[in-house]
């Protein structure tokens, strides 16, 4: 697998991005990791996300990065989530959502690309209310720039 220099402008971005938030917001952010698999590309994807003090009434900005492996590719994907989180009077919230992707591919057999896609997703947030909230959730892919399907597992350590 041959790293371009694009995979280092990518990965720079991305690292900018996640440190851009004001000092005094940094309180209000958690971090996590996540993993699973998607569909076209096959492959097995796992990364981490932050997740900040919500920006309106149950609405979130949760901004990840991933790594994917198989199907003869290396992917990497940033991800800028927005996540509805309905009130429900349980630990378990469903979400509903959607973002953007950057989505850098490598292939085995030669070349690479980088391209921006949109997702709708939907998931349930469980667990709130411990320390290590946990999340399942379903991403399509609206555009032909990222995978057609994507579903995670991921914890977050407030």
């Amino acid at each position: 697998m041959r790293f371009q220099g694009s995979v280092y402008l990518v990965l720079t971005a991305a690292i900018l991005l996640l440190l851009a938030p004001a000092p005094a917001a940094r309180a209000e952010v958690s971090a996590g990791l996540r993993g699973g698999l998607s569909v076209d590309p096959d492959q097995i994807v796992f990364g981490g996300h932050l997740e900040f003090a919500p920006i309106a009434d149950q609405l979130y900005v949760v901004p990840s990065g991933e790594a994917g492996f198989g199907d003869d590719l290396f992917t990497l994907s940033f991800n800028g989530d927005m996540q509805y989180r309905f009130k429900v009077h349980s630990d378990v919230r469903p979400y509903a959502g959607g973002g953007l992707s950057l989505y850098f591919v490598d292939s085995d057999f030669g070349g690479s690309d980088t391209q921006l896609g949109v997702n709708l997703l939907g998931g349930i947030y469980f667990g709130r209310s411990s320390r290590k909230p946990m999340f399942i959730d379903a991403k399509v892919g609206l555009t032909n720039e990222v995978p057609d399907w994507k579903f995670v597992f991921g914890v977050t350590f407030h």
